[in-house]
């Protein structure tokens, strides 16, 4: 099992309606890969980062429950946040300065560069460094309710 990313994590949705759903992710990545991974953001549908609007964050080795108290509960007090806020709050929940992003585009460069202000590195995989995966998700939701919603 060396080679897989499992872990709990949520698949948050950007917007004025922004919605955080619950999800458990198994990943199959390269063995050295997914042992140095400690936090993870993931992106099955955008193409470019102007497309983002749903996103899977991940903390391998962790419950859907810790992953709320100590992810998600933190981000709904703070209110309205970006994709920074988002990273870095992870990061700092699982204790590291690396978040792993999976996706088929590129971080633009201020988001390298305000996380790094922050003390967080991005550091970016193709999607297909994820040879397959299994998503469960659904087992609770929770509304972002105006004025609170992700950016």
């Amino acid at each position: 099992m060396d080679e897989y990313l499992i872990g709990a994590g949520a698949i948050l949705t950007a917007g004025p309606a922004a919605t955080v759903r619950s999800a458990t992710l198994h990943a199959q990545t390269e063995p050295a890969l997914a042992r140095q991974i400690r936090a993870a953001l993931v992106d099955f549908e955008s193409t470019n980062a102007d497309e983002l609007s749903r996103v899977l964050l991940v903390a391998p080795g962790w419950s859907a429950s810790r992953f709320h108290d100590e992810v998600i509960k933190p981000l709904m007090e703070q209110g309205e946040c970006g994709l920074a806020d988002v990273l870095a709050s992870l990061a700092r929940a699982v204790g590291t300065a690396e978040v792993h992003l999976f996706a088929r585009w590129l971080p633009p460069a201020d988001l390298g560069e305000t996380l790094a202000g922050l003390g967080v590195t991005l550091i970016w995989h193709p999607l297909e460094a994820i040879g397959q995966a299994s998503l469960v998700s659904g087992q609770r939701l929770q509304k972002w309710r105006p004025p609170v919603r992700a950016a």
